[in-house]
């Protein structure tokens, strides 16, 4: 039998054991996911070629399946009331289907070049669509079934953080496993990974627990119950869903640029720049790791309702981080390899650190602001619309974009065959810089919306009245001890 001690205060996301659970499946989760976005892309150009075109396809197919899987499984954990299993299960299957990916490696010799890049996009499809059931419909959903007002600044930071945490560990463990064979040792790379998320998997079958309260909800079939953010004329009564709109899209411009370049970053350090994958990590870790560090006290303003005020130090820290990038970092005269924090890597370790703070920043605020806004009985099928603007669209046109950027201004070189292929530039930096800044646009209409939110909630207080869908979390307990005793639920 349990130790009921060790889960006191669990229900309302508190408690040593909640967050040593919540810190573990996030950071196992990251870790898979900086595995695709990273270094599936580096394997393609070792094992395969230096074709953009698999990395494109991996990132529309891994972006759209993604997409399908939340949805779908978004609406399954929902009808059922239960997010533990598919989230256990699914970190499972997760973790084998990464270490599948590795068998491309032996296929690829054999077969022609257009067969290895589909087998490629296809297995990283199937990785990615396990992924989003364990991680996007299932781990997100449950978090936020225990986000209230007290923890959410420390779940909103944790899920700002954790990705760049993931992608500082990854890119270091990663490199140092691959550089330690030859530069080509992937298979270990991905046993090792995928052996930590399916252990991560067990633990969270074991340990994990769904919210007391969850209930089954069921609005028809699965498939209508899952189609149901497509129906425009029913979504329309839910409340705050204008705000909701706005800020996905805050998040969707941001992400569009960011995919203009994330996704080619290593293989722009690796190839463009002439770095190991050892140097690279140093550079782009280091400066997150300072990015963190000045994140994390920016953290409190989410606490003191200025989620807008968030994204706009965000914005234009990822503004300034990739411009300098772009100015100062053209070429492999622009770094030193043998000196990694001497004075001519100063420049590319601050624009590291400016785009890895607005990363941070951008990721929790928005996360806490569109998740703190799903309707209670729709958390799980409500992940799949935060999935269309987080992932989905920003993947679809942002690599589409880098990719046409590649091929416009990559530099001309050929493989052993003398077939050209296609080196990513430092010129991905300054166009995704531009795009950064549209989307201050859907900002002044999403802040609009939220002070309007706000000051609504702040006057119902007033009154002794906690309306739910006036907050961006769960009211906590202390907040419905109301001055008159009296409260909507």
């Amino acid at each position: 039998m349990k130790n009921e001690k060790i889960y006191e205060g669990y229900d309302q996301g508190k408690g040593w054991f909640f967050n040593l659970q919540f810190l573990i499946l996030c950071l196992s989760g990251q870790l898979c996911w900086n595995i695709e976005n990273q270094w599936f892309n580096t394997f393609v150009y070792s094992k395969i070629g230096k074709y953009v075109w698999i990395v494109t396809g991996m990132v529309i197919a891994s972006a759209t399946l993604t997409c399908i899987s939340t949805f779908l499984f978004g609406a399954v954990s929902d009808r059922r009331g239960k997010r533990k299993n598919l989230m256990g299960w699914g970190y499972i299957i997760w973790g084998l289907s990464t270490i599948l990916v590795g068998v491309v490696e032996y296929v690829a010799p054999l077969v022609p070049l257009m067969f290895a890049g589909i087998m490629m996009i296809m297995l990283d499809g199937v990785m990615s669509f396990i992924g989003s059931m364990g991680y996007d419909s299932s781990f997100n959903a449950w978090a936020n079934d225990h986000t209230t007002t007290a923890n959410k600044s420390f779940v909103g930071l944790i899920l700002g953080i954790m990705p760049v945490i993931a992608t500082i560990i990854g890119t270091l463990l990663g490199g140092i496993i691959i550089d330690s064979g030859g530069g080509s040792n992937y298979q270990a790379l991905f046993l090792s990974m995928g052996g930590f998320v399916i252990l991560c998997g067990i633990f969270a079958l074991v340990f994990a627990k769904d919210k007391e309260d969850l209930k089954p909800a069921k609005e028809g079939s699965l498939l209508r119950q899952a189609t149901a953010s497509f129906r425009f004329n029913e979504m329309k009564d839910i409340p705050n869903m204008k705000e909701l709109l706005f800020a996905c899209l805050v998040i969707c411009v941001y992400f569009i640029s960011f995919n203009f370049y994330f996704v080619h970053i290593a293989n722009w350090a690796i190839y463009h720049l002439e770095l190991s994958a050892t140097s690279f990590a140093v550079f782009e870790g280091s400066g997150m790791i300072l990015g963190i560090l000045a994140a994390i006290p920016l953290a409190k303003l989410i606490d003191k309702d200025r989620i807008p005020l968030v994204c706009v130090i965000g914005l234009v820290a990822s503004y300034l981080g990739l411009l300098i990038i772009y100015l100062f970092v053209k070429g492999p005269a622009d770094v030193s390899a043998t000196s990694l924090f001497g004075g001519k890597n100063i420049l590319m370790i601050f624009g590291c650190f400016l785009f890895g703070v607005g990363d941070i920043l951008m990721t929790e605020a928005c996360m806490i602001w569109v998740r703190g806004l799903f309707p209670e009985s729709k958390r799980g099928q409500f992940e799949g619309i935060r999935c269309v603007f987080f992932v989905w669209v920003p993947m679809l046109i942002g690599t589409l974009c880098g990719d046409a950027i590649i091929r416009l201004f990559s530099r001309n070189m050929t493989d052993a065959d003398g077939i050209p292929i296609q080196v990513p530039t430092s010129d991905l930096f300054f166009y995704a810089s531009f795009v950064v800044l549209l989307a201050f646009v859907p900002l002044y209409f999403a802040a609009k919306a939220y002070k309007k939110r706000i000051k609504a909630r702040n006057e119902a207080l007033a009154k002794g009245i906690v309306d739910p869908t006036l907050f961006d979390a769960i009211p906590d307990q202390e907040i419905r001890k109301t001055k008159n005793g009296r409260h909507d639920e």
